[in-house]
């Protein structure tokens, strides 16, 4: 039933030209995690440092409980299971690994729908985020690369996720010296999947060309990087709470500055710092720690340079007042 529904489309792409293929690749990019990652540190760093909390614990968990349903069940793309299903080549490039279930979809749920998650925002809005939910869904289908199955389950696991982390954040606040349980219990379960990821068998099947149908040591590496994104950010949680506590006031342009000037560094770290991790530690675990030094500095590094960027502003303003005087 799932192939046939693949079919469908895809004998709809084949009548209308593909009139909506570059639409569609171009919304299922919103369910990537990058570019994920630098729409919640806007939030987090420049607009609402609690929400931004509850979207990143929501978005990051909700990988690292992928990656454990991801290497549990192992299900081959749809292409791999029936040779009729041809995806959109463009979208072939990011559809690596297992099929089940799908990291887009859980990237883009645990985002835009924890947006639509907050009542306090206005009807429109909310509707939107959940209807670019179901659109960018809606695009793993289209383009051929994931099962109905694949996106559903990630819908449901983030919506479940994004009501128990409200949760635990709510529990927190009550109960602020308590912080550490959910430190060590966010941090054990990402040393959890780095061992499951470690021992688990795989199924290791072969194509007509003789090659490896999914390279077993890819997605134990890809568990491994999901794990690093975890405990990055709860470490860096923990360490803003107790230590950092930065603060998001300013004006709009205070907020552009200090978010030009964090996400630059950011993106330094991610293009030229990070990737010399791995070789000096090798396999996963420098993947891991990649991943680790990146989030740990989005939930801690920037909130410190932010402090320094506020202290900064402050003895300038008092100066400016000093020479007024």
């Amino acid at each position: 039933m799932d192939i046939e529904y693949l079919l469908l489309l895809q004998r709809f792409r084949e009548a209308t030209g593909g009139v909506l293929d570059g639409f569609m690749e171009l919304v299922t990019k919103l369910g990537e995690a990058p570019k994920v990652t630098l729409l919640i540190a806007a939030l987090y760093w420049c607009f609402d440092k609690r929400e931004g909390l509850y979207l990143m614990i929501t978005f990051y968990y909700n990988r690292v409980i992928n990656g454990f349903l991801k290497i549990t069940a192992c299900v081959y793309r749809p292409w791999i299971r029936d040779s009729r299903v041809v995806p959109v080549p463009g979208a072939i490039a990011d559809a690596t690994g297992y099929s089940f279930p799908s990291g887009h979809s859980a990237n883009a749920s645990a985002f835009f729908g924890g947006l639509a998650m907050k009542k306090e925002r206005k009807a429109p809005f909310r509707i939107a985020m959940i209807l670019l939910v179901l659109l960018i869904c809606f695009s793993r289908n289209y383009l051929g690369v994931h099962t109905p199955q694949d996106v559903a389950v990630s819908v449901v696991l983030s919506a479940v996720l994004l009501f128990a982390f409200r949760l635990v954040i709510d529990w927190v606040d009550k109960h602020p010296t308590l912080d550490w349980v959910v430190l060590l219990a966010g941090a054990a379960l990402c040393v959890i999947l780095i061992v499951y990821a470690s021992v688990k068998p795989y199924p290791v099947d072969y194509n007509a060309a003789g090659e490896i149908i999914v390279d077993p040591k890819k997605m134990s590496v890809d568990s491994f990087k999901n794990a690093g994104m975890g405990l990055g950010f709860i470490l860096g949680w923990f360490l803003e709470r107790r230590f950092i506590r930065f603060s998001t006031d300013g004006n709009i342009f205070v907020r552009i500055i200090r978010y030009a000037v964090c996400i630059s560094i950011y993106l330094v770290l991610e293009d030229y710092v990070a990737p010399l991790i791995p070789n000096l530690i090798s396999g996963g675990f420098g993947k891991a720690a990649e991943q680790f030094v990146l989030i740990l500095y989005i939930t801690a590094g920037a909130p410190v340079i932010i402090n320094l960027m506020n202290s900064l502003a402050k003895k300038i303003g008092k100066s400016e007042k000093t020479e007024e005087n």
